[in-house]
């Protein structure tokens, strides 16, 4: 297994991608990540904890001004936030996902520092594959 994505969302939006409510996350800027890397999904503040991970099905970079168009039904946003998130981007990059694993009981907070000994990213970070084992583990 190659390396696995640590991604920092919005509650509302974490808990979209896991029902598959939302199956597009787009972003302002991020690197080239391949097909088929595990995703784990953290829910940012209030809930400050990993609820499980999803699958990259692929990663298309588009003009900013070409989201709303093509993957409207898929970002679960409306269009005035989108616009206000990508002001000034000239081009955006979305994550189409899939494969929703919802964990049982979400790893804290708490729980992510004391097994890995970081915190969660802003945006994102890359874990190594073990790191994803402990923390499904703990």
């Amino acid at each position: 297994m190659t390396k696995v994505l640590f991604l920092s969302v919005k509650p509302r939006f974490a808990r979209a991608i896991l029902e598959g409510r939302k199956t597009v996350e787009v972003r302002r800027k991020f690197p080239e990540v391949p097909a088929g890397t595990v995703i784990v999904l953290y829910s940012s503040s209030p809930e400050r904890a990993v609820l499980g991970t999803v699958r990259l099905k692929q990663m298309t970079r588009v003009d900013s001004s070409e989201v709303w168009e093509l993957y409207s039904m898929e970002i679960a946003l409306p269009q005035d936030a989108l616009a206000e998130y990508l002001h000034g981007a000239l081009e955006s990059t979305l994550l189409e996902v899939e494969n929703p694993e919802t964990w049982p009981i979400p790893v804290t907070l708490g729980a992510l520092r004391k097994v890995l000994g970081v915190e969660p990213p802003q945006s994102f970070r890359y874990l190594a594959p073990e790191q994803l084992e402990a923390i499904r583990t703990s």
